[in-house]
């Protein structure tokens, strides 16, 4: 049967905020003040804030769509669900474009500033050279993380904020007299130019499928992000035009290095360059990744050829859609002068913006019975008129380049789609997401509580042994719900609905893998679910679906390696073990056999629930025995009578504390000059070895060492590493009097 795929989320509030607020924050401000300055006068500040006030319609009318449609694709999807795939095609066009020239804009201003502190060739040919990179950059794949996003935008604001506070200072009121004298045709002209720098919010759209609780996170990040940059903007632009005179500022494309530069020298026009440089590079890199997007949702409702959407098998990213959105890019920067990019851009944004809000309207109006979102606008449908109407009369204002630019995409959009897309498209369109992909699993608690584990499945060839063991964990619990859990990580590039969609290989296989799974499941006789996930991070994954699911229990096969010199088990395994609210099992599952098995009686904190976990094991499998075996530094200042005294007082303590009942098993103390070395050997003569983790516990990892680390990379049969869901008070107390007391017995 076919899998039900999981659309992994992972952006929090944080996480939105910082994605618009970086989108919104480069062009913005780095170069447009001055441009929009000799357009408007004075008056420049008012065009900031009435710009902020005329993106505020689309922007709460996506923060309603977003929750009722949370998919790939963004305001294409609200307006090609709401207003039909021709309406879809003009907004999906006119966003991709939108961001094209957004990018464009901010890769010749980062090299304006970047010329400020260096001597560089042409602006125009450095622009080329760093756009060239990065569209290399989003082909590899290589990794962009939202983390990386908050600190760039937390270090622009700070070095923005510190430049408003200081230079306000310097402020002269005569700067601002005649503040009207452009009057309001230059006043709105202003605004047309800035509208771009409000773009951000198409951005967060276009992952709104990525976004933790979205009914939450959605409509406070965009109005938290979309306030705090429009009085961010004001304040900036306020002191631009209050220390620098007009006709130095007017048609500057490097206003806040002219600011700067004559308060606090060579000094902090470096740091006003260094945030420029972060704010638009990161601009121009968001505008490739995120523009190469809306490819992949044209494509997959047939509105533009399917190669569009091509991921690359090696690099697992869509190479066509960056190739022609890069190229794209370099080739408006060498076409068009940067007051006429932006303003084309600026077109471009105003006619989807006008749709997002119509579509909205549409929603409510038609009321279908899935539409129902989470936020709902305030002040319907005034708000959204208002928008509509504002957007019409910001059209009429615009010079002829820009309005062509408006309007034409307007018009080809909608030759295009008659032309080609209406031949093609699906008679019930809304099915054609609805019915393939999931954007979000919801725990539907039961009210029998089953004992959950969740096992990452990732081979079917490996497969069986690892669930061989899990199975023996499983019968021992009536009620016990096996969670198989198969994860395919896409680069930040592809959409995470994008590799589902396009790469239908991957889905044969991983159908192919379940199947074996659930094979060995009946074979095995315990209850199995089957999960599918696409999303980014592993362990995030992983981490995200125990809370979802509230389990019981992750079982992590693991081939007994480490992946990178830094890691103690391994990149993906590592956070797992250290961050999960429950048990963690981690399995190097060399054979079926139980058979003769061992566990390693220690002071760390998991001893405990490696004996209870051992004792299922072995009552659970016909033909097993169990051992348990504390080893002993002989090198201990005290003689080899009282330090074999000290393990078997460990030993009982340990069987007491653990509460195993009547259960056969021996216990052996040995005594050896090289614990590490010992144990490996005296684990090589069982079939299945059990230790407590040691991660999860600092002070011990650092004094005695990863031995269970050492033991599951060299050791010969099944090894079973065990962390319980939390510490037990008496073997942590263990530990304290190991090291208080170098002497004593326990």
């Amino acid at each position: 049967m076919a899998e039900k795929h999981t659309l992994e989320r992972e952006l929090g509030l944080t996480s939105i905020i910082a994605i618009s607020m970086g989108a919104m924050i480069g062009s913005g401000i780095f170069i447009l003040p001055g441009l929009a300055m000799a357009e408007a006068g004075p008056a420049v500040i008012l065009s900031f804030v009435i710009a902020g006030i005329l993106v505020f319609p689309a922007a709460i009318s996506i923060a309603e769509l977003g929750t009722a449609m949370p998919e790939a694709g963004g305001d294409y999807i609200f307006i090609e669900r709401g207003l039909g795939p021709a309406a879809g095609t003009v907004a999906g066009l006119g966003t991709w474009l939108m961001l094209m020239f957004k990018g464009a804009l901010a890769l010749v201003g980062g090299m304006f500033y970047l010329g400020a502190i260096f001597a560089l060739p042409p602006v125009e040919t450095v622009a080329i050279v760093i756009g060239t990179i990065l569209i290399l950059v989003n082909i590899f794949g290589v990794k962009q993380t939202g983390g990386l996003q908050t600190i760039m935008v937390v270090v622009m604001v700070i070095i923005l904020s510190i430049f408003v506070m200081v230079s306000i200072v310097n402020v002269e009121s005569s700067n601002f007299f005649p503040f009207y004298d452009e009057g309001f045709s230059g006043l709105m002209a202003a605004t047309v130019m800035v509208l771009i720098s409000y773009g951000g919010v198409t951005k967060v759209a276009a992952v709104a499928e990525e976004i933790k609780n979205p009914a939450r996170n959605l409509p406070l990040g965009l109005m938290l992000s979309l306030i705090v940059t429009t009085i961010l903007y004001a304040l900036i632009v306020y002191v631009l035009v209050g220390i620098i005179d007009g006709e130095s500022l007017a048609g500057s494309n490097i206003p806040m290095v002219d600011a700067v530069e004559p308060f606090f020298g060579y000094f902090g026009v470096v740091l006003i360059v260094l945030a420029a440089m972060l704010a638009l590079v990161s601009t121009a890199n968001a505008g490739i990744l995120t523009a190469s997007r809306y490819p992949f949702a044209l494509s997959r409702d047939k509105l533009i050829p399917e190669f569009f959407a091509h991921i690359s098998t090696r690099f697992n990213t869509p190479i066509t859609a960056i190739l022609v959105t890069g190229g794209a890019m370099l080739a408006i920067i060498l076409l068009l002068p940067v007051e006429d990019i932006a303003k084309t851009a600026g077109s471009f944004q105003i006619v989807v913006y006008i749709l997002v809000n119509v579509a909205l309207i549409a929603f409510r109006i038609r009321k279908p019975i899935w539409y129902e979102p989470k936020f709902k606008s305030p002040l319907y449908p005034w708000i959204q008129i208002f928008g509509i109407l504002s957007g019409l009369y910001l059209l009429t204002q615009m010079e002829l380049l820009p309005l062509i630019g408006g309007v034409g995409i307007f018009v080809f959009g909608i030759v295009w789609y008659y032309a080609y897309g209406s031949k093609r498209i699906d008679s019930d369109r809304s099915s054609i997401i609805r019915e393939t992909i999931s954007t979000g699993y919801q725990y539907e608690p039961k009210t029998d509580q089953p004992y959950r584990i969740i096992v990452p499945v990732a081979n079917p060839h490996s497969q069986k042994n690892l669930l061989r063991i899990v199975a023996s964990i499983a019968s021992s619990r009536p009620n016990a719900e096996v969670i198989a859990l198969n994860i395919d990580v896409v680069p930040d590039q592809t959409a995470l609905a994008q590799e589902l969609q396009f790469n239908p290989d991957r889905v044969k296989k991983q159908e192919e893998l379940f199947e074996a799974v659930r094979s060995a499941a009946k074979d095995l006789d315990f209850n199995l679910e089957t999960r599918a996930v696409i999303g980014r991070s592993v362990s995030g994954i992983v981490l995200n679906m125990i809370e979802n699911e509230q389990a019981d229990e992750v079982i992590l096969g693991w081939k007994g390696r480490r992946k990178k010199q830094n890691y103690i088990l391994g990149s993906n395994i590592d956070p797992i073990v250290k961050d999960a609210p429950c048990k963690v099992a981690l399995i190097k599952p060399q054979s079926d056999n139980i058979g003769k098995t061992v566990v390693f009686i220690g002071t760390g904190p998991h001893s405990i629930t490696a004996l209870k976990r051992a004792v299922i094991l072995t009552n659970n499998e016909p033909g097993t025995s169990l051992t348990l075996v504390n080893i002993q530094n002989r090198k201990q200042d005290m003689s080899e009578e009282k330090i074999r005294m000290k393990g078997e007082f460990l030993l009982r303590q340990v069987i007491s504390d653990s509460d195993i009942g009547d259960v056969d098993f021996k216990t052996d103390v040995i005594l050896t000059d090289d614990p590490k070395k010992e144990m490996l050997k005296q684990a090589n003569t069982y079939n299945t070895v059990l230790i407590g983790a040691s991660r999860s516990s600092g002070i011990e990892r650092a004094l005695f060492g990863t031995f269970p680390e050492n033991l599951g990379e060299n050791a010969k049969g099944n090894v079973i590493i065990i962390r319980g869901r939390e510490r037990t008070f008496r073997s942590g107390w263990h530990l304290f009097q190991r090291i208080m007391s170098p002497k004593g017995t326990d």
